[in-house]
């Protein structure tokens, strides 16, 4: 390992080391003149004494006296369908600041207003609507920024931004926004307070992008420009000057909640003693509070965190997969500045921990340094042992902390440290990681780490060993590529992280070629795509290898167009616990059709229908895993029949018969059904219905039979992030037997077994709850 550690850690000296040193343009493109980079990317903030609203731009133009007094820019720029062209709709920003809070108007000008698209929807519903945005980078490093986004009727979103991964939409900050349309398009206000700006210092300049959104064309558009040319938005970014604030060095935030519930569960975690647990009506609270330093460093607290049911998972396939299946995190604590915490190899995956009490959390920027560090606790883990027992109730303790250097442009090196101590027992990794940006088109990022493991007192083993990740990407307009190799050792283990599977190798590869035609064609962009995910252990058994190729078409209205071809192949052997001599290839082509688009402005869809190969990982009682011919459907539609109905739906279906024989051998469905109706910006109302089944054929597989209904319904006053009042109901039906070894009932349960099934429902679950928190700012 000393070797290892050694030679990996002089890659990453030479490689950051390289990055920092060289040009990030080629020669053949060096930079404009500074005067022209000014005029074209530069814009200065002029300050004002009284705030700016939409009442003064009557006519899409600012009052007379008023004009001389804000800046301006115009001349958006397309980077899709047509990088380079002019924007085809007319878009003015006018923008000032006062001592508190800094102002973004954004004038719409629009030919074409029936094909406008906006809804009175709920926060951070607007993706698929004419939106703007405002993306800030208050350090100038182009590589974090807060995203402000707001659509014709006002409703806002706001997330944290970085060019490696999506927008975080868990990101939520105190600001106000406006929207208006009228005769010639449409107005949009962006008010931020200083004081909401976490990542600000107090320094005269800030990279800014400003953005606008056209649906109906597939277009967006850019000031300054951004092309796909340039690996990465931030990197395109302009400057904002005359930024000095008079803002104070603390801020604080304090978030108490308070929440009255009635609730009946069945707890099934012991299969030979479930039971309902009824509580009558109860109530508890809690907060959060922030301390911000120097404008630059946030201290969270928090103290029986509220993670009450206010947002459901989203449905995917779950039944006879191999692996883990990933659920995001929702809960508001973790979200919050996860970013910092963010590495190639994912050693925090916060769901991990079940029931915490209270934890603290440190982020921020000092110079070119990135911090985070978190502390929390668990109580889940002692929840699993009898009273009298010395683990009884004990708390698992999770401790995170990151630290990452900036260097040259766009690269920088970072160390990690993760761990959960329980009892006796420890998960303990530490390793650093590294991002280069070698060209404006090519990035590399690399990884590795090393895990120490100790069992807990009844599996008191030590296991260590290293895991590692390296990733070339290339960004452009026609031809992207994306490779990524990571080697999970027998040895490593992670508690605290989500990692699919240890004893593995793995390469993903992904590559795709553009071609764009003129302006007025039907056909926006013709494309080819190629893919190759690849996987051996450390015996050189190869675990899988999926392949798929495909031409695409994309078209105006965000519609893509894509049938695609490919091959799936599993490998199991006697290394994977199977009865079988030798290693066994499950080998079969799939073929299948991707479409999405947003057609019209009441109807989006992305819909997913393939025929392919499966194996059955859960085969009969004494019959081995065989190979499976599967139908596989995802559908998603919305459907918005008014400004203020939005409807999500969803349906899955896997469907798998056993390839040689044609029996059938199980089927699994999901039905889901999202309404909200949105009174005001701030007053919606919400409901949620969702069937789960599994049909089984007990001859082909242990899968037990299963159907399901979930109902939630949610009435939310969210006039902005911290203070809400939610008042909400929650139902859950299984086809669970009646006659279960429920305390004070007789049956008989098998303790390596679920509990028993029956054909009819069992009300296993019901929640009336009423939430309320308020956020203090001084």
């Amino acid at each position: 390992m000393g070797l290892r550690a050694s030679g990996y850690a002089s890659l990453i000296c030479c490689i950051a080391s390289a990055a920092a040193g060289q040009q990030a343009i080629p020669p053949d493109r060096k930079p404009a003149p500074a005067s022209t980079q000014r005029a074209a990317s530069d814009a200065i903030v002029p300050r004002i004494d009284q705030p700016l609203r939409l009442s003064d731009f009557n006519g899409m133009q600012p009052r007379a006296d008023l004009q001389h007094k804000l800046g301006h820019v115009t001349g958006f720029v397309q980077r899709d369908p047509n990088d380079g062209a002019p924007a085809t709709e007319r878009t003015e920003v006018w923008f000032a600041r006062t001592s508190s809070a800094l102002y973004f108007v954004f004038v719409c000008y629009d030919n074409h207003l029936r094909a406008l698209r906006s809804h009175l929807s709920r926060r951070e519903d607007i993706n698929n609507d004419d939106h703007v945005i405002v993306l800030l980078d208050p350090f100038q490093d182009r590589r974090k920024a807060v995203l402000y986004s707001v659509n014709p009727y006002g409703v806002q979103a706001d997330a944290n931004f970085t060019d490696t991964s999506d927008a975080d939409y868990s990101y939520d900050q105190v600001w106000d926004s406006d929207g208006r349309i009228t005769r010639q398009g449409w107005l949009g206000l962006i008010a931020i307070p200083f004081r909401s700006i976490r990542s600000h210092r107090l320094s005269s300049d800030w990279g800014i992008v400003l953005y606008r959104k056209l649906p109906r064309n597939s277009e967006e558009d850019f000031w300054p420009r951004v092309s796909h040319n340039i690996s990465g938005i931030l990197q395109q970014e302009g400057t904002l000057h005359g930024m000095e604030t008079s803002t104070s060095s603390h801020n604080i935030q304090l978030n108490p909640y308070g929440i009255a519930q009635n609730e009946r569960t069945l707890f099934t975690l012991d299969p030979q003693n479930p039971y309902f647990s009824k509580r009558g009506l109860e109530a508890t609270g809690g907060g959060d509070a922030k301390i911000v330093f120097h404008d630059y460093l946030v201290l969270d607290a928090t103290v029986n965190p509220d993670f009450s049911t206010v947002e459901s998972d989203q449905p995917q396939f779950t039944v006879n997969q191999r692996f883990p299946v990933y659920f995001p995190e929702l809960r508001p604590f973790f979200l919050e500045n996860s970013t910092y915490f963010a590495t190639p190899l994912q050693l925090l995956y916060t769901r991990n921990i079940v029931h915490p009490e209270y934890g603290l959390r440190l982020t921020g920027k000092i110079g070119h340094t990135n911090l985070g560090l978190l502390a929390i606790d668990d109580r889940q883990p002692g929840y699993g042992f009898p009273s009298g027992d010395p683990l009884y109730h004990r708390r698992a303790f999770f401790s995170t902390g990151r630290v990452s250097q900036d260097i040259g442009k766009g690269s920088s090196l970072g160390v990690i440290y993760v761990g959960k101590e329980f009892g006796e027992g420890w998960n303990r990794i530490g390793g650093a990681d590294f991002t280069a940006r070698l060209t404006e088109h090519w990035n590399l990022r690399g990884q590795m780490v090393e895990s120490s493991t100790r069992g807990d007192r009844d599996s008191p083993s030590y296991s260590a060993g290293p895991a590692s990740y390296l990733q070339l990407q290339r960004d452009g307009h026609a031809f992207s590529i994306n490779d990524n190799f990571q080697d999970i050792s027998p040895g490593f283990s992670t508690q605290a992280g989500f990692i699919q599977s240890t004893n593995i190798r793995n390469n993903n590869f992904y590559g795709s070629y553009h071609w764009w035609f003129s302006h007025n064609s039907i056909v926006q962009s013709f494309g080819v795509e190629a893919s190759q995910n690849v996987a051996w252990d450390h015996q050189h058994n190869r675990i899988y290898r999926y392949t798929t190729y495909d031409p695409f078409w994309t078209f105006s209205r965000d519609l893509v167009f894509a049938p695609i071809l490919g091959n799936n192949s599993d490998t199991l052997g006697p290394q994977n616990g199977y009865d079988f001599p030798a290693n066994r290839n499950f080998t079969q082509n799939n073929g299948g059709i991707v479409f999405h688009g947003e057609p019209w402005t009441q109807f989006s869809f992305n819909l997913s229908v393939f025929r392919s190969g499966n194996v059955n990982y859960n085969p009969a009682s004494g019959a081995l895993p065989s190979l499976l011919d599967q139908q596989h459907i995802n559908a998603q539609f919305t459907l918005r029949p008014s400004h203020q109905i939005t409807m999500d739906n969803t349906y899955l279906l896997d469907r798998d018969f056993r390839s040689h024989t044609s029996q059938f051998v199980y089927e699994s469905q999901t039905f889901r059904t999202k309404a909200n109706y949105q009174f005001t910006r701030a007053l919606s109302a919400r409901a949620i219905v969702e069937y789960d089944t599994t049909l089984v054929n007990p001859a082909q597989t242990s899968l037990l039979r299963t159907k399901q209904v979930g109902t939630q319904v949610l009435l939310t006053w969210l006039p902005h992030p911290g203070t809400a009042i939610y008042l909400g109901y929650n139902n859950h039906l299984a086809n669970l037997d009646r006659r279960l070894c429920v305390r004070g009932i007789t049956g008989v349960c098998d303790p390596n077994a679920d509990p028993p099934r029956a054909p009819d429902y069992l009300n296993d679950g019901k929640q009336i709850f009423v939430k309320a928190s308020y956020l203090f700012r001084f």
